[in-house]
């Protein structure tokens, strides 16, 4: 059997990362340099009297600030700090205190008094060209946690100006380059191009990294200040990246850094302070990937550590490590704890730092934590204040304004007001299902992030309550229910998919120039509705001015100034909207033509999200789709077909339940059930809640193409029973042929066009490939398994090989008509190289019968890849990843990922929905995989029996796999030996099972 048995990883080669978000925050360690202090001595040193001579002051102040960051007295520390600032001017390395300040402020007391504190440094010209430039990237980075994008691009302008300059001049301090990358990542982050913050971070770990390798050559001491100050860049590049990754559905590397990082807190090699940051880092991580228990002890540890050590609320970091634990607590559906939490940290944030609240306040979620928590009166009103400033400043049919309504369809959902809770979810819908472009320019940290995903499940919670009724619920609501539910099996993939992205783009220089024109209009639309708010708030001023007593008691010639100041006011307001909308339309032009000169990279990066309508006139007669949603309280199930309108049934299963089911079926399907009877009435129970309501509908159809996710995407549905009992099991698949797509828009993008013609040769096969081409270097091999962002050690070599799979490709060749010699690549030749390299555009059939990874199988692998055949040269990664996969070109009827597991269930499930979409992109019609690990004989007999079956004129290739499949459970393939579903059942056919 072809078992995955990477449990031969030798471990992890982690360093002592010690990242932070905020690229200052690792180098406080610099401090503490010299000599530890014992506790009685620090609190001796802080009971010292200053001097009044200035040199005795300034080494008084450097020893107190050393003894009490060693006591964790944050507010002596941000104080002793801020005299240091102003007692270094003039001395020599003196101004580095002011960076040791601004950090300090900004990390551990007031990030409003640590932006404000930035400007009269800026206007200091005594100050050195480099300080002057640090403070100015000091301001641009704390602004960019603020709301404001127009002030942040002019602060960042300003920053970019004194910085790029001295770059590249001798003697201009390597960190000013280091610090200049991180900020300009977390402008191009605000500015929405994730993919460009993610390279400018790897480069600047690339920069810490070399310049800290560089001084260890040194063989300086291990509190050397220089080295420490190296080690604290190169750990904040690495703490930024974790949020870097997250943002780029990368979460399994972010929390493979974080667990090993807080092992080493735990083994006492990083301080309190960096363990209280890699808490809510890993926190962060965990809400991503909806381990919300996990994350919930981890916010909490962090938040109760930054207590103890006396960090104000006021902080970012405090920030930080609340907005997890408040993620935490929603995931967990602990509304009243989540609101009590979220409500007293902002009634914590000292009133005057304007900076720290706007941060931390976002009306969206009072108003729908207010909601949870039963006050529903108070959430409307929140909701309809924040739709009516939206409304007014960017107009109805702006995507801000259109989420705002979603906010309150929500509310007035939970109020009962149906009909106008409706009318704002058509606004929601139109951001969000007609207008895929739209959903880029919804705010990805808390829309998108999280009040997105709490928006559709009230609507698809209200629909199945109303359909488990007995309801009879207008088509259109049962429309978009269903194209909810198949957006939302986009979501897990979506971020990969375009992080993946990124070689393509290289590779295609006028698809690149569109999408650099898409990003610059998006930006220039962003930018002329960001002179709004001042404008407004201007007019709400002078229109309150001119209502009061004391307005009306001033001469009538200042009256009259007042009001033509107002009335051009107003006509500013509206030559400022109009220009906003005109760019606006400019920008749904450019990605108009990017979807009409480039449509299958448009599916990939703005999937679209088909009507019913759309969906029945792609399929064919004889043909249903069905799409399967399981909620926390019901399971939904929708049937179209090409000559019916559509059709819903609800079940009571919930997901929790819905998951137990299959896990009992897919126990009665495993290896382990194996010269046992079947036990079928799992089985059977999953069709008559799920498939036997709408038996009516789908009688006549003789192909199934189910679009289902989570648990149920790891069971082949061709092994439901449609009967209980009888000697032999009723197989669904003996009545139709099921095909799997990774959701139902993937129809619209696989039957947009005509089907190509036929590729001229059949096959093109990679297989037993040779792990261990290369030998391993002495101690730990070190290989690049994937372009992944920290150093991972293990031995390929050692991974188990599948000799078995030559002989499943020699019977494929020669089912097919194949050379052997020509059209395989066994070996040491199955390489990533030569799948890269070869032509593949020509062939009907592409095959890789090898192993496949899913993510967190291997360290460092965040998404699905193949393992091809190691070279000789370890720079060569021996991974075929998604990446590579977006920039292969075929014209491939099949792929055949004869590997275990490709098609797993749960999280490896959705990670073979974007292998899948990967395959289709490149211009695959069909991929045929493995559902789990599968027993080499029979899988080499089944996906023969397949093609000879295609071959042969099959109906469809859904038909050929069925028909396959029928020939050994009947007994007439492999004399009966295999039978058991175990051996039958394992593959599936994703994708279109005809064109």
């Amino acid at each position: 059997m072809r078992q995955w048995l990477l449990a031969v990883l030798l471990g992890l080669t982690l360093g002592p990362v010690q990242a932070q978000e905020d690229p200052l925050a690792g180098i406080e360690e610099l401090e503490l340099a010299g000599q530890a202090l014992s506790p009685e001595q620090a609190r001796q040193v802080l009971a010292e009297s200053l001097p009044a001579d200035k040199d005795a002051r300034y080494t008084v102040l450097q020893r107190q600030l050393r003894a009490a960051q060693q006591l964790n007295e944050r507010g002596r520390h941000l104080e002793l700090a801020r005299q240091l600032a102003e007692a270094g001017r003039g001395r020599t390395g003196g101004e580095a205190w002011i960076r040791v300040y601004l950090n300090a402020e900004f990390t551990w007391g007031s990030s409003g008094a640590a932006l404000a504190a930035c400007e009269p440094w800026l206007e200091d010209t005594s100050l050195s060209p480099a300080t002057r430039a640090m403070v100015a990237l000091r301001q641009t980075y704390y602004a960019a946690q603020g709301t404001d994008r127009a002030v942040t691009s002019r602060m960042w302008s300003r920053a970019d100006a004194l910085a790029r300059p001295l770059l590249g001049r001798p003697g201009t301090p390597v960190h000013l380059r280091e610090d200049w990358l991180h900020v300009r990542s977390e402008v191009e982050r605000l500015e929405g191009d994730t993919l460009a913050s993610l390279a400018t971070l790897r480069e600047a770990v690339g920069v810490a990294r070399r310049n800290e390798a560089e001084l260890r050559k040194r063989k300086l001491p291990p509190r050397d200040p220089e080295l420490l100050e190296a080690m604290g860049w190169h750990d904040s590049a690495q703490g930024m990246l974790v949020y870097a990754l997250v943002r780029q559905g990368r979460a399994a590397e972010a929390i493979e850094l974080g667990q090993a990082n807080l092992a080493l807190w735990r083994s006492s090699q990083l301080s309190d302070t960096l363990g209280a940051r890699w808490h809510y880092r890993l926190a962060t991580a965990l809400n991503a990937v909806q381990q919300f228990r996990p994350a919930l002890v981890a916010a909490r540890e962090s938040a109760a550590m930054l207590q103890r050590q006396g960090v104000k609320s006021s902080s970012h970091t405090a920030w930080l490590a609340h907005q997890e634990l408040v993620r935490s607590l929603m995931g967990l559906k602990r509304w009243s704890e989540a609101d009590a939490v979220y409500r007293a940290f902002l009634a914590s944030i000292d009133g005057e730092d304007t900076l720290a609240r706007s941060r931390a306040l976002d009306n969206r979620l009072l108003a729908l934590l207010a909601a949870k928590s039963a006050r529903l009166d108070e959430a409307l009103e929140i909701a309809n204040r924040q739709y009516g400033y939206r409304n007014r400043l960017y107009g109805a049919r702006h995507p801000q304004t259109q989420e705002s309504a979603g906010v309150r369809a929500v509310v007035r959902l939970m109020r009962g007001e149906l009909a106008p809770a409706l009318e704002d979810y058509e606004q929601l819908f139109a951001a969000t299902l007609d207008s895929p472009g739209g959903w880029l320019d919804l705010d990805q940290r808390g829309f998108r992030g999280f009040v997105l995903g709490l928006a559709f499940e009230e609507f698809l919670d209200n629909v199945a309550q109303r359909a488990l009724k007995g309801e009879k619920l207008p088509p259109a609501l049962m429309e978009r229910a269903m194209q909810l539910a198949d957006r939302s099996m986009l979501g897990s993939t979506q971020r990969a998919l375009v992080d993946s992205t990124a070689r393509l783009l290289a590779a295609t220089p006028a698809l690149r120039h569109l999408l650099e024109q898409e990003q610059a209009q998006r930006q220039a639309a962003a930018a002329q509705f960001a002179k709004l708010p001042a404008s407004l708030a201007k007019e709400d001023r002078l229109r309150k001015e001119m209502v009061t007593e004391a307005f009306k008691a001033l001469p009538p010639a200042e009256r009259k100034a007042r009001a033509t100041e107002l009335a051009a006011l107003r006509e500013q307001i509206r030559s400022q909207q109009a220009e906003g909308g005109a760019a606006r339309e400019q920008l749904e032009q450019r990605r108009a033509e990017i979807a009409r000169q480039y449509p299958a990279y448009a599916d990939l990066l703005m999937p679209p999200t088909p009507s019913a309508k759309v969906l029945r006139g792609l399929l064919e007669r004889g043909e249903g789709l069905l799409l399967i949603h399981a909620g926390e309280h019901a399971t939904l199930v929708w049937l179209q077909t090409s000559d019916g309108s559509l059709a819903l049934h609800a079940s009571p299963l919930g997901a929790e339940d819905l998951a137990a089911k299959v896990a009992q079926a897919r126990t009665a399907l495993d290896a382990s059930a194996l010269g046992k009877p079947v036990q079928t009435a799992v089985l059977h129970q999953l069709y008559r809640e799920l498939l036997a309501p709408l038996e009516a509908q789908w009688r006549g159809l003789d192909s199934l193409l189910v679009a289902s996710e989570g648990a149920l995407s790891s069971l082949p549905l061709a092994t439901l029973v449609t009967e209980p009992g009888g000697a032999q099991a009723a197989w669904l698949v003996r009545r139709l042929a099921v095909t799997q797509l990774p959701a139902a828009s993937a129809l619209q993008a696989l039957r947009r066009g005509a089907s190509p013609a036929a590729a001229a040769r059949p096959l093109m096969g990679f297989g037993d490939p040779l792990f261990g081409a290369a030998p391993a270097p002495a101690g730990r091999g070190k290989r690049a398994v994937g372009r992944v962002d920290a150093e991972w050690g293990f031995r390929y070599a050692e991974v188990p090989p599948l000799p078995e799979t030559r002989a499943e490709l020699l019977a494929l060749a020669k089912v097919l008509g194949a050379d052997p010699q020509a059209d395989l690549r066994l070996g040491a030749q199955a390489t990533r190289r030569a799948v890269l390299a070869m032509p593949l555009q020509d062939r009907r059939v592409v095959a890789f019968a090898t192993h496949g990874l899913m993510p967190g199988e291997l360290p460092g692998i965040s998404k699905p890849a193949l393992a091809m055949a190691a070279e000789a040269d370890e720079r060569e990664s021996p991974l075929l990843e998604l990446d590579d996969v977006l920039n292969l070109r075929l014209n491939a009827q099949w792929v055949l990922l004869s590997a275990c597991n490709t098609a797993a269930g749960e999280q490896g499930g959705a990670a073979m929905s974007g292998l899948v979409r990967g395959f289709f992109f490149a211009g695959a019609r069909s991929v045929l995989a493995t559902h789990w690990a599968v027993e080499s004989a029979s899988a080499a007999a089944l996906s023969a029996a397949t093609f000879q079956a295609a071959a042969a004129g099959a109906a469809s290739r859904a038909a050929s796999l069925r028909q396959a499949q029928l020939a050994m459970l009947e007994g007439r393939l492999g004399e009966g030996q295999w039978q058991h579903p175990y051996y039958w059942a394992g593959y599936a056919l994703f994708g279109d099972p005809r064109r």
